[in-house]
């Protein structure tokens, strides 16, 4: 009994004397590993448009993005966009005022790595347009630099603009080829008909901008220059005006037949204004007797009378008509100066029948281009000003002042556009 209350004793002494030598030594806790950080993939599949004006809220639609807005980061050339919203599948937020129309898109969330699958025509981007005002012009970027001085120019509505060869649907936020021509007339169905100054040969343009050559049957081996073309959207009943005064007109899309020439010396004619295939005015000069030019209108105004010639015969020689508007079917402004532009002598026409008479209304301004919304408003360019009037062309009144000279305007559907080298300058009406 003795001998195990000993060994009882030893042994608890023995692990007694081992615990005080393990509380001696190293008793520092571990390091913990630190926690693992999981990079999450967020994908971005849509967004709700791809182009809009500053201002307009745009939704971004995807996968595992953040709930807190304050994870989010988007910017379009480096400015940065108000989240609005933050949910797992969409991104609400509101489209700065940038200098680009195409700015660079670029969308940060915290903590995860982000994969852009949108295929648009802005290359995955989203277009920023000014946002409208109806009491200011608005100015925007030209990514076409180019003014449109010698840009034959057709509007569709607010979005959608020909500028000879070239169209844009967006606003002019991108610009496609649409024809090799600067001569040209295109359908609503986006076809039409179309002819190079360098190349004469008129191209006919199938929905989608296709060209397609030698479509037309008897007029492939005339050498004159079409300097007006209109096509119905039928893309059958057309007309085309040589620079010489010769009128070819169709009524199948294919064969044309030779419908008028004029007598005696013919003109030279390079600018026109269409309504329709039985509303077409094409303006230039031609030669007189006493020598030097005055100048001369072929056209058309109604169904029954055939083509016509106004001679400005109580114009002084030397002058030309250089640009023509007509608002409907009787009300029409015409531009005529000398010649010689250097001698800066500019007069403003207009007619109420079609052109079969003009009245001289304005003579002061040395404009350049001009457009008119109906027979009362309009606006006309000066160098790098553009005037308006509410009067018919009887007076005019500074309406905008720009850092450049602007080359062109026209307007159509309630909007003005105007070109300079770097800007495109909108009036919403």
């Amino acid at each position: 009994m003795k001998k195990r209350i000993l060994l009882v004793s030893v042994l608890q002494f023995f692990f007694t004397l081992n615990s005080c030598s393990s509380d001696s030594g190293d008793n520092s806790t571990p390091t913990p590993e630190p926690p693992v950080v999981v990079i999450k993939t967020a994908k971005i599949t849509s967004y709700s448009k791809n182009s809009g004006e500053t201002g307009e809220t745009v939704s971004i639609y995807g996968e595992n993005f953040s709930d807190k807005a304050n994870d989010i980061k988007i910017t379009f050339d480096g400015i940065v966009a108000t989240i609005v919203s933050a949910a797992a599948t969409e991104i609400k937020f509101v489209l700065p005022q940038t200098e680009k129309v195409l700015p660079k898109l670029e969308i940060a969330i915290e903590n995860k790595t982000l994969t852009n699958e949108v295929k648009n025509d802005y290359e995955g981007n989203i277009g920023i347009l000014p946002a409208r005002s109806l009491t200011a012009w608005v100015i925007q970027e030209n990514s076409l630099k180019n003014d449109g001085a010698t840009a034959n120019i057709q509007m569709e509505s607010d979005k959608s603009l020909y500028f000879s060869g070239i169209k844009t649907s967006d606003g002019g936020i991108t610009w496609k080829q649409w024809s090799d021509g600067g001569v040209f007339h295109a359908t609503i169905n986006n076809e039409g008909w179309s002819s190079g100054i360098g190349n004469p040969k008129m191209t006919k343009i199938t929905s989608g901008g296709s060209v397609v050559t030698k479509a037309f049957a008897n007029i492939e081996n005339i050498n004159d220059v079409y300097y007006c073309i209109y096509v119905d959207v039928n893309m059958k009943d057309g007309t085309a005006v040589t620079q010489n005064g010769k009128v070819y007109t169709t009524s199948n899309g294919l064969d044309f037949t030779k419908s008028y020439e004029l007598s005696g010396t013919t003109a030279n004619l390079f600018q026109s204004t269409k309504i329709d295939n039985n509303h077409i005015w094409v303006i230039g000069y031609k030669p007189i007797k006493a020598g030097g030019n005055k100048p001369f209108i072929l056209f058309k105004n109604n169904t029954t009378d055939g083509w016509k010639e106004y001679p400005f015969v109580n114009e002084e020689a030397g002058y030309i008509a250089r640009e023509i508007c007509f608002v409907d079917n009787e009300n029409g402004f015409l531009l005529i100066n000398h010649y010689n532009q250097s001698l800066l002598d500019v007069k403003l026409f207009k007619t109420n029948n079609g052109g079969d008479s003009w009245t001289e209304v304005y003579n002061s301004e040395l404009f350049t281009k001009f457009t008119f919304k109906d027979a009362n408003t309009g606006w006309a360019v000066l160098d790098n000003k553009i005037y308006k009037t509410t009067n018919g062309g009887a007076a005019w009144t500074l309406d905008y002042t720009h850092s450049q000279n602007i080359g062109n305007i026209a307007y159509k559907n309630n909007v003005v556009w105007a070109f300079s080298a770097d800007k495109i300058i909108k009036r919403y009406l």
